[in-house]
């Protein structure tokens, strides 16, 4: 009877699995074995395995001498290849395939995403799905993080390149809808493809007032409600009305707060005046639960409560 229970404890114990890249090959750890998956030799970035543990995802670097075109490739757990795709720009001509690459991730047993590089000021988000090959979702902005709950992407919207600084103002998008910061009064706004944000910058002049500049990080709450990150605002006087670079102007007036955003748009503002620029750079923040927040950085932490 011991041995029975003894053996019914071990078909009981969860297999440890883990997936990596080593010199541009997917190798997978089970248990503390090691099992080489690929042996083609092409320049690969980043194999994950998808929630349920049954399959790897990984891509193609695809360097110059290789000649060819990025590809996400998935495998089952006995190495064989279930499927590939190459992700194709969607939201802005031409229609053709991703140039780079540069992540990655499962948001979903079946769904598979794929970041593409733009442009400096600008990245698409693309999400796969397997059983169909057809792009699901398709984002353009940057700092793209999905809810807890995988149903909603957060990120910085579209905003033009090489611009003035006024015409760089960030905001805040959930998936296609313009959340944050808004003018006074406007309610969320749907913003599908490469139009203009609401206007919430004022100008006086050559002074340009009220410019957003979001940390590079943002944060779900657990209920996928709120998204929090630190907003830095401040304002521009431009050298001469040609003026279309940051250093040929001043900035003045930079203050920056932790904003936590509901998906209607309410926003709660703290502002940080205890962090330095520096500080806020290197900042970790984590929520306790659906109304806490922790930040820390340095030797410095401070708990926020959201109504």
């Amino acid at each position: 009877m011991r041995m029975a229970l003894f053996l019914v404890g071990l078909l009981a114990w969860p297999i440890q699995l883990r997936v990596e890249i080593r010199d541009s090959e997917v190798w997978v750890v089970r248990d503390g074995r090691e099992y080489q998956f690929t042996h083609d030799g092409k320049s690969k970035l980043q194999a994950e395995l998808s929630p349920v543990q049954k399959r790897i995802a990984y891509y193609e670097q695809c360097i110059e001498a290789e000649h060819c075109t990025p590809t996400v490739i998935v495998l089952d757990l006995e190495g064989h290849r279930i499927t590939s795709f190459q992700p194709r720009h969607q939201a802005f001509p031409p229609a053709e395939p991703c140039s780079s690459i540069l992540s990655i991730a499962w948001v979903g047993d079946n769904v598979v995403s794929a970041i593409c590089h733009g442009n400096p000021s600008m990245s698409e988000y693309l999400e796969i799905d397997l059983s169909t090959g057809q792009t699901v979702r398709d984002l353009v902005g940057y700092n793209f993080t999905v809810s807890p709950n995988r149903k909603e992407v957060a990120h910085v919207g579209w905003i033009p390149h090489f611009a003035p600084p006024f015409a760089k103002s960030e905001y805040l998008q959930i998936d296609h809808t313009t959340i944050y910061p808004l003018p006074k009064g406007m309610s969320p706004v749907e913003q599908k493809g490469l139009p203009e944000p609401p206007k919430v910058v004022h100008q006086k002049g050559l002074l340009y007032q009220g410019i957003h500049e979001f940390m590079p990080e943002m944060y779900w709450s657990p209920d996928s409600q709120r998204i929090a990150l630190v907003d830095c605002v401040y304002d521009w006087k431009a050298s001469s009305a040609e003026s279309q670079s940051e250093g040929d102007g001043e900035q003045s007036n930079r203050r920056c707060s932790l904003a936590v955003v509901s998906k209607n748009s309410e926003a709660v503002l703290f502002v940080l005046n205890d962090f330095s620029e520096e500080d806020l750079r290197k900042l970790s923040m984590s929520w306790i639960d659906p109304h806490q927040l922790s930040l820390e950085t340095g030797g410095l932490t401070k708990t926020f409560t959201v109504p």
